[in-house]
């Protein structure tokens, strides 16, 4: 083989190292996990259960069996909602629903499964409430989640969901930036890489606000000249974001401050989208009593902000891809 080629094929395994590597640490930073062990009523531990766990929008099956130790695990979990099914002979089908998976969420999910008498199947299913105030045993960080439907709830000026960052405990919106603060040689004032929108320059835990992280489904995206965020996804793009506050894994480890963690939305098996328009104008506003003494009219201020979303399955031929409901877009 000629060296020229011996040089190309090392060059390509070495970008397809990096892109694994890219990819390992996208799902690190998105993703969650479930892991637990399964017993029998005496509390022996249960080897060889075929356990199978579905993300209920996707679609997507994943599937592992208990060890000798009756454990299990499921790494590297989209953020969602699954339902995770247990079986094995002699013993009746378990079924746990409603199981919500957030990103950097580790669950311990423990299951004791009943003896059958028969063909016989047991359904354990989870209130969404009841799934909020589950407490993580097996992660060591602490932070809050905001949810797509709680940021929507919200009334938003500007509809950016750093906006929302001070509301998690330990986060104060301060900032030590002013016009006059020396960014860099020869460079002063503020500068705002979000437009009108708010960057997220804010203290965690009393640290500086360029000490902060920001990513956007496990890319860095802070705005590195004066800390804050450089991208703001669309406030309904947004499948949820959480603040980690502390004791966060070491692969965060580049910012001593807080980490801001961005999940956007996937497109499910079935079509969903939603058009919006937040309007502003002077006539739904009341008149100043000054200028009503003088009579003077409202100030002109009109403001429309338009969007929309939408998502679903890509239908491709099977001669092309066997996987088509495992293909999605938003």
């Amino acid at each position: 083989m000629k060296r020229s080629a011996i040089h190309l094929i090392r060059a390509v395994a070495a970008v397809l190292a990096i892109t694994l590597l890219c990819a390992l640490a996208s799902q690190a930073a998105t993703s969650g996990s479930i892991s637990g062990t399964v017993k029998d009523p005496s509390g022996a531990v249960l080897p060889g259960v075929a356990l199978i766990l579905k993300n209920t929008a996707l679609g997507t099956p994943y599937k592992t069996t208990s060890d000798a130790n009756g454990y299990y695990s499921f790494p590297n979990l989209s953020v969602g909602e699954y339902d995770l099914t247990l079986a094995l002979p002699g013993f009746k089908t378990m079924q746990k629903s409603g199981i919500v998976v957030d990103m950097d969420s580790a669950l311990q999910i423990n299951v004791s499964m009943e003896l059958a008498a028969q063909s016989q199947s047991v359904l354990v299913s989870s209130t969404v409430a009841a799934e909020q105030v589950q407490v993580e045993t097996v992660a060591t960080h602490l932070g809050e989640v905001v949810s797509g439907t709680q940021m929507t709830a919200l009334p938003l000026n500007g509809r950016s969901y750093t906006d929302l960052l001070a509301i998690q405990p330990g986060v104060s919106p301060v900032t030590t930036l002013t016009p006059t603060s020396v960014i860099m040689a020869g460079v002063t004032g503020a500068i705002n890489p979000s437009g009108d929108l708010n960057p997220g320059d804010v203290s965690i835990d009393g640290q500086r606000e360029s000490a902060n992280g920001f990513m956007v489904d496990g890319t860095d995206v802070q705005e590195h000249m004066n800390g804050g965020t450089s991208v703001i996804p669309n406030l309904d793009s947004i499948q949820e974001f959480r603040v980690l506050t502390n004791n966060f894994d070491p692969e965060y480890g580049n910012y001593n401050g807080g980490m801001i963690n961005v999940v956007t939305k996937s497109g499910s098996d079935s079509f969903h989208g939603d058009a919006f328009e937040f309007l502003r104008n002077e006539m739904f506003n009341a008149n100043d009593y000054f200028d009503n003494a003088v009579g003077n009219a409202k100030p002109s201020y009109k403001k429309h902000d338009f969007g929309y979303t939408i998502g679903g399955p890509v239908y491709i031929p099977h001669h092309y891809n066997s996987n088509k409901e495992k293909t999605f877009f938003f």
